[in-house]
Order: C-alpha cells, then structure tokens, then sequence
C-alpha cells in the first residue's frame, strides 16, 4: 500500500498519529512535512494501485 500523500517525508506516516520514528534515512524524527514532488509520486501511486484492482 502507498504511503499517504501527506505523510511524513522520511517514512509515510500520517502527522496525527507519528510521535517519535527511526529510518535510516532520517533517523530518530517527528513528522516531517514531505516535499512537493513525494505528495505528487504518492498521489500517482496511490492511484495507480486503485486502478490496478
């Protein structure tokens, strides 16, 4: 399942329920707003899995 558009930019989570994650890419973070092109990917991807089924 795709990440949500707005989730975290290191790993997908939705702001409300995040608290404290570790990544390796971002290591120990709080949510963190994603970048304008990740919402676009997971939009896309989200949509793509929609009309796969």
């Amino acid at each position: 399942m795709a990440a949500s558009p707005n989730g975290c930019r290191y790993c997908g989570i939705e702001e409300r329920s995040h608290a404290r994650q570790w990544t390796r890419e971002g290591g120990w973070h709080a949510w963190v707003q994603p970048t304008e092109e990740q919402i676009k990917a997971r939009m896309f991807a989200r949509r793509s899995e929609r009309t796969a089924r």
